[in-house]
């Protein structure tokens, strides 16, 4: 059994028999899935079920050093389950040596990317994937391809309330340190608390890394870029990595998750105010699309000098 504490209410997840075959495959017919592969690769399925049957299945199809995700279906009534299935398949992957793993979507691209995934043209993936024939004719043309680096063990998910004191501590280390925020005093847990729920409340999304302990290793959210009425179209973000963390690319995990998010709200525009003069947070950004929309010099003041603020901006 795996592990499947992400959620109160989570379902076991299990890897699937042959007398889950029939119930999987009936499942992929009814949301219109490609049934190709299920019976060769139909070990490497995972399967959640309750006392009325199946309520999800997740496919995992191993070529060379890469993984194709498939047949990623939950049924309506278990908040959450899919997000479940996804980090359950890609630990199992992590832990079977891949170290890339690669789908295809035509209607799900924003929920994978809140798990983590990029977009990415279909020369970027992993030969050995690229050249497999569920990679090539299980998706219509139209698919768009996804990707996600499993190398350093780490997956996305959305914050609780008891991930708030690792995030508070990912957080003071910034205040303290660096000028990744330009705050002098450290953030209190009630008030690092209070943030979660004001995101919650207002219905942005609050994620963050975890390892497959599920120790935190980072975060990311997003907010309004301004109050007033005629900004209501543009957000900002915040990503901190933990200090052990950083320089793995745990940044291009977390930011394509939030830009999914804010996307899926009608958000047109988000905007990244950053110190112009931490370069690793600019390429950050331009790597996901972000460009430099404007610096204000001198505008910040922190550790006894005038910092340039950098405005950095991607449209949804």
């Amino acid at each position: 059994m795996l592990p499947h504490a992400e959620l109160p209410h989570a379902l076991p997840l299990h890897p699937a028999g042959p007398e889950d075959l029939p119930a999987i495959k009936a499942m992929l017919s009814e949301h219109a899935l490609p049934l190709a592969g299920v019976d060769e690769h139909g070990a490497d399925f995972l399967v959640a079920r309750d006392a009325s049957g199946l309520m999800g299945c997740v496919g995992l199809e191993f070529h060379g050093d890469g993984v194709l995700l498939r047949s990623v279906v939950a049924r309506i009534g278990h908040q959450g389950l899919g997000g479940q299935m996804v980090r359950a398949a890609l630990r199992q992957a992590r832990q079977r040596g891949a170290q890339w793993a690669v789908l295809r979507t035509t209607t799900a691209a924003g929920f994978f990317a809140q798990q983590g995934f990029r977009r990415v043209e279909p020369s970027a993936v992993p030969p050995a994937v690229r050249a497999s024939v569920e990679f090539q004719g299980a998706c219509p043309d139209s698919s768009i391809t996804m990707m996600r680096d499993l190398r350093f063990g780490v997956s996305v998910r959305a914050a609780r309330e008891d991930d708030m004191p690792a995030v508070l501590e990912i957080y003071n280390e910034e205040v303290r340190h660096s000028t990744a925020t330009y705050q002098y005093a450290e953030r209190t847990l009630d008030e690092q608390v209070a943030q979660w729920l004001a995101k919650r409340a207002e219905g942005y999304r609050f994620f963050v890394a975890v390892t497959d302990d599920d120790a935190v290793v980072g975060y990311a959210n997003y907010g309004l870029f301004r109050p007033r009425e005629g900004w209501r179209f543009t957000c900002e973000h915040s990503v901190y990595i933990h200090r052990d963390w950083r320089g793995r690319g745990l940044g291009k995990l977390l930011l394509p998750a939030v830009m999914a998010h804010a996307r899926e709200r009608g958000f047109h525009s988000m905007v990244g105010v950053v110190d112009a003069a931490n370069t690793a947070s600019v390429k950050l950004h331009e790597s996901l699309g972000f460009k430099l929309a404007g610096v204000i010099r001198e505008g910040g003041y922190k550790f006894d000098r005038w910092l340039d603020v950098a405005f950095m901006q991607a449209m949804l």
